[in-house]
């Protein structure tokens, strides 16, 4: 898990991710499944009991604490969903 501060944070994720453009899939608002190197990642985006946004994903890389391609994958669906909803 971590907790969404900026993009500062993102940015060699989103390289990787532009570069292999894994598949997102909605399973319902704030949690999406994304295509990885072993199979399907689940990728939970939301807000905690404080209001802080996090963002979790199943991944090895993320249970280390690192940045992953997938979530931000997953990130960037979440944030447009979001605005639909906002201005809906």
């Amino acid at each position: 898990m971590f907790i969404l501060k900026g993009i500062d944070q993102l940015t060699n994720a989103i390289t990787k991710a532009k570069k292999i453009r894994p598949r997102v899939e909605f399973d319902r608002f704030g949690r999406y499944r994304v295509s990885g190197s072993k199979g399907y990642y689940t990728v939970i985006c939301r807000k905690d009991e404080r209001g802080i946004k996090t963002v979790e994903c199943t991944c090895k890389g993320a249970e280390k604490g690192l940045v992953c391609y997938h979530a931000v994958s997953a990130l960037s669906l979440h944030i447009g969903l979001a605005r639909q909803m906002a201005t809906a």
